[in-house]
């Protein structure tokens, strides 16, 4: 312990400082300090990574729109790269689905595209649903992998376990 007046190294037992006179109170320890000793070592966890993680779904959320982007102009490009869209051409009737189905598939993924970016929206804002959403997306998010899969494990590892829940809790409350 250090005098806060003079600098001087104080013993732990001094009422007074030996060079300057000032008497020492002793001060109580840090609230952080504390909780750092009887905490677990995770505790924190959601604190330290959500913005990390609301970050990586937003980024996924966009390139899920770029990639839905993508299959619409190929819907409205193959068929008349193929032939199949020109007129009086009707040999290829079977493929007349095709634009109907990649728009479908893009609607699908469009949704998902969304969704994404509302758990982005809601883990940025400390919204208390953005972690359910999370949870479920991060679940759904592991069958697609490389990417997918990583992002699902690392969703699942910051905001799964129950002291994580309470963490978001108390900082979707104090937000």
């Amino acid at each position: 312990m250090f005098c806060d007046k003079c600098g001087v190294a104080i013993g732990s037992g001094a009422q007074f400082c030996s060079s300057c006179g000032k008497a020492v109170v002793a001060t109580p320890p840090a609230p952080h300090a504390i909780a750092s000793t009887t905490g677990t070592p995770a505790d924190g966890r959601v604190r330290r990574h959500i913005q990390i993680l609301a970050s990586l779904w937003l980024a996924n959320g966009i390139l899920r729109f770029a990639e839905v982007g993508s299959i619409f102009i190929a819907g409205q490009m193959l068929p008349f790269l193929m032939g199949w869209g020109v007129p009086g051409h009707n040999g290829n009737w079977p493929f007349n689905f095709l634009p109907f189905g990649l728009y479908s598939i893009g609607g699908f993924l469009a949704f998902f595209g969304v969704a994404y970016i509302v758990l982005a929206w809601g883990l940025f804002q400390r919204q208390p649903w953005a972690r359910v959403l999370g949870l479920v997306l991060g679940i759904l998010s592991l069958l697609r992998p490389p990417f997918g899969t990583a992002l699902g494990i690392y969703t699942l590892w910051v905001l799964w376990p129950e002291h994580s829940g309470q963490e978001y809790e108390r900082l979707s409350r104090a937000y």
